[in-house]
């Protein structure tokens, strides 16, 4: 087995231990437990996991002795968020090179000092902008310059466009040659974006690949190739790939290189950290690199992934960002009124017939809505049309759950999740090969309506009940 890929899998293994254990494991004895790393056998049927933990020598017992009650359900979480074909054997390892190197009190202090000690929602609302820091590969392989493909998921949002515009004009600025790739039947919204007219369309792709090779692929907003649908083998020709992504690490694929950081209210903001640290890079301390173009594609991802600053990713480093955002120039209001709210006739015909699907299930707590090809036939909308339809869903009051089916071809949809209750829809996502955050997620499903639904529902059901 190629030992780079076996390291990455060792990585995004680490990674979704770390968060199980923070977020889902609620035994008090694995409370301060560390992962610090994982090694996975050459036939990844087990996976050593070493663990260090704060206490005594009856405190570390006590965590093994959790680790050990919690295996079953961390190799079944493990194998739902990853979808693993085998999930590997877990076998916790004690590592005491914390122990050797510093006194425990002299680990609490600085823990303490740092806020590690606070939990997740806590430290979040501590952050600060500036903590958001890109890694130094990703940087390194920016600045290296050259021919440098951008490319959002499949079906994007005004957050993997804007990322990849603002991404791609600072880094033009610097003398790559940047190539920003879109999709066929963009939302009306995406008109205003500075730069998108330059778009190239993604089926040039293969072309260009033959004739002009780029140098490495960024994929924005989404961690994997395959989201890109259809081009993924065309993308997957690049010799160098990586990734700016605010979504939770989940499919059975490993995650590209690069950076993908959860705390971020949308990538637009890992983006402007990394416009920021190239401008610092190249001798610009105050940051004045981050032109009003730029800014405006920024501020177009971050007001449409916080819902207009309603959604539970809004943070106060997302404020702060905002606050900068708008002092470059921004028109804060024609972008809103851009990427929210504005919606063509066809579209807004679409709408009517989409809220007509409206049904409940679990006593009114969870609701779906559908768009199908015939409404689409029947309107002449698309489905870009449908982006924030299932806002509309989630104001019902009561309703905890939403799932938005928008049927892509005969027996395919794409399921979009909200959990506008507090609940877990990217739990829900993972148990489909999908992905996303506790409180929006998306899937893919096979099927008609019917056993599509019949699938979905009993999951969602499961998720109020746990």
């Amino acid at each position: 087995m190629d030992p780079y890929k076996l390291q990455r899998q060792n990585a995004a293994l680490q990674r979704v231990l770390a968060d199980l254990l923070a977020t889902e494991v609620k035994d008090p004895r694995v409370g301060f437990v560390t992962v610090s790393g994982v090694k996975l056998s050459r036939d990844q049927t087990v996976a050593q996991v070493f663990v260090s933990a704060l206490g005594g020598e009856e405190a570390r017992r006590d965590s093994m002795a959790g680790l050990k009650k919690a295996r079953g359900f961390l190799q079944g979480r493990l194998g739902d968020v990853l979808r693993l074909r085998a999930t590997p054997d877990l076998r916790f390892v004690y590592d005491d090179s914390l122990d050797r190197g510093l006194g425990v009190d002299t680990i609490l202090r600085d823990l303490s000092d740092r806020g590690d000690l606070e939990d997740e929602g806590a430290r979040r609302l501590r952050m600060k902008l500036a903590d958001l820091q890109p890694p130094a590969e990703l940087m390194r392989a920016l600045r290296a310059g050259g021919r440098i493909w951008l490319v959002p998921h499949w079906n994007p949002d005004p957050d993997a466009m804007g990322s990849c515009l603002a991404l791609g004009e600072a880094l033009a600025a610097r003398g790559a040659e940047v190539v920003v790739f879109g999709y066929p039947d963009p939302p009306a919204g995406f008109a205003a974006l500075p730069g998108f007219a330059d778009v190239v369309p993604l089926e040039r792709a293969a072309a260009l690949l033959a004739d002009a090779p780029p140098d490495r692929l960024v994929m924005l907003d989404c961690h994997r190739i395959d989201r890109a649908g259809e081009y993924a083998d065309v993308l997957a020709g690049v010799p160098e790939a990586w990734t700016v992504d605010h979504h939770l690490v989940s499919g059975r694929r490993v995650p590209l290189d690069g950076w993908v950081e959860p705390a971020a209210s949308a990538t637009a903001l890992l983006v402007m950290r990394i416009v920021e640290e190239l401008a610092v890079a190249d001798g610009d301390e105050a940051g004045t690199a981050l032109s009003v173009d730029m800014a405006t594609n920024i501020y177009a991802g971050l007001v449409t992934d916080t819902g207009g600053f309603r959604h539970p990713n809004t943070l106060p480093l997302t404020f702060e960002a905002a606050a900068a955002l708008a002092s470059r120039g921004v028109d804060v209001a024609g972008v809103t009124e851009a990427v929210l709210h504005r919606r063509t006739p066809a579209g807004m015909a679409l709408l009517q017939r989409v809220l007509a699907t409206l049904e409940t299930h679990g006593e009114g707590r969870i609701a779906l809505i559908r768009a199908d090809r015939a409404m689409l036939a029947e309107t002449g909308a698309r489905l870009a049309d449908t982006e924030s339809f299932v806002g509309f869903a989630t104001a019902l009051e009561g309703v905890e759950f939403v799932a938005f089916l928008k049927e892509l071809d005969d027996r395919t949809w794409r399921v979009s999740l909200r959990a506008p209750g507090g609940g877990d829809v990217q739990a829900v996502a993972a148990r489909f090969g999908g992905g996303g955050h506790r409180a929006a997620a998306g899937c893919t499903l096979e099927g008609d309506l019917t056993a599509v639904s019949a699938a979905l529902v009993p999951v969602l059901l499961d998720e109020l009940a746990s």
